[in-house]
């Protein structure tokens, strides 16, 4: 059978197990066949369920068990696993009533934020609230919880801010002030992050080794968020000690190293793309480009627009003292309007006359 029909035998079979094999509080549990629109191009068609009137509804990507199927995997198996990976689900799935999910006041505290590629989400952006980010976009988030495959958050649509009743400038300055609260910053040293992800105490860095910062949200989901944070380059300027450049490690996290005039922003860039091709999933990855914030100026943007604008306010102070220099007279103009200027005001001398003879006695 194709995927479809795989899809479609894998609800009947379900809906008759959660009727009557299971225990009585599965019974209600409704699951339906549909199109999950994702970001990053991760678009599906796989199972839909909800417990009950419940209004949250939990999706599942069945292509993977699609193809172990094809290799020869048995039905019955992949049926049992998609079963109780649902009953996990059901178990740890929020309950909200409709009025919640409508009501503004009561879902403004679960606001968090996402920064995601606008290449290859240009449909999707147009039905959702955001603003640009350089090559990157601001999305706008409810965190409705955790269940057993992790966090469980929900993108807010134009829909949705409608029946909120509010406006975009709205959810953007609520989400500016509740997600940094709720999900606050985290900006450590890599050689912190190593030692906690090996159970170890941090060492001091080798001399000479380039200083190195990872920065996220405690938890670390969706935490490149961060670089749009209220203060929070200023924060990561005074630590890193100055300009830094930022590389997109994933959608839930940004490298930062110094602008220290060792590291040229062409490598840096060369270095991203290649790690995203080989180590991000293509649904994390943020951008193959590289940025930089200028601490004196303030301003975040792409690194080649700093080298640009850094080029461009060279020629200009170049083009201004040469515009100087050849208003300016030389040494030796000078000295010339000078001995002018001391003949201009040197007294005259007599012209010399005739004698006149002296009258004999």
């Amino acid at each position: 059978m194709n995927y479809e029909q795989f899809l479609e035998q894998m609800k009947e079979d379900l809906k008759a197990r959660f009727a009557t094999d299971l225990p009585p509080e599965y019974s209600d549990v409704r699951i339906g066949i549909r199109d999950v629109e994702k970001l990053q191009g991760e678009s599906y068609r796989g199972l839909s369920f909800r417990s009950g009137d419940s209004p949250v509804e939990a999706n599942l990507n069945l292509t993977g068990a699609f193809q172990a199927y094809e290799a020869g995997r048995p039905f019955e198996d992949i049926l049992k696993e998609v079963e109780a990976q649902l009953m996990k689900v059901v178990d740890r799935t929020p309950q909200f009533n409709v009025g919640e999910l409508s009501n503004y006041e009561a879902m403004k505290p679960k606001l968090m934020m996402e920064v995601i590629p606008q290449k290859g989400n240009e449909d999707r952006l147009e039905n959702i609230p955001h603003q640009k980010v350089e090559d990157m976009a601001l999305i706008y988030r409810l965190d409705i919880g955790e269940n057993s495959g992790g966090k469980m958050s929900s993108v807010i649509t134009n829909q949705q801010l409608e029946a909120f009743g509010i406006t975009a400038e709205q959810l953007h300055q609520d989400a500016l002030e509740n997600a940094p609260v709720t999900h606050p910053a985290s900006l450590r040293s890599m050689q912190e992050v190593m030692a906690e992800m090996m159970g170890m105490e941090p060492e001091d860095a080798m001399p000479g080794e380039p200083t190195m910062l990872v920065a996220t949200v405690e938890g670390g989901f969706m935490g490149a968020s961060v670089i749009q944070y209220p203060g929070f380059m200023e924060q990561a300027a005074e630590k890193i000690g100055g300009d830094f450049f930022v590389l997109p490690s994933s959608i839930h996290e940004v490298l930062i190293i110094p602008d220290d005039g060792k590291a040229d922003f062409h490598e840096l860039e060369a270095m991203v793309q290649s790690i995203n091709e080989t180590q991000v999933a293509p649904a994390e990855r943020l951008s193959d480009n590289v940025y930089h914030y200028d601490k004196a100026d303030r301003v975040f943007e792409l690194a080649d627009k700093t080298a640009a604008r850094k080029l461009s306010q060279e020629m200009e102070k170049k083009a201004a003292a040469r515009a100087g220099a050849e208003k300016k007279p030389s040494i030796l103009e000078q000295l010339g309007e000078k001995k002018k200027e001391a003949m201009d005001h040197a007294p005259k001398a007599k012209a010399p006359g005739r004698a006149v003879p002296e009258a004999a006695l």
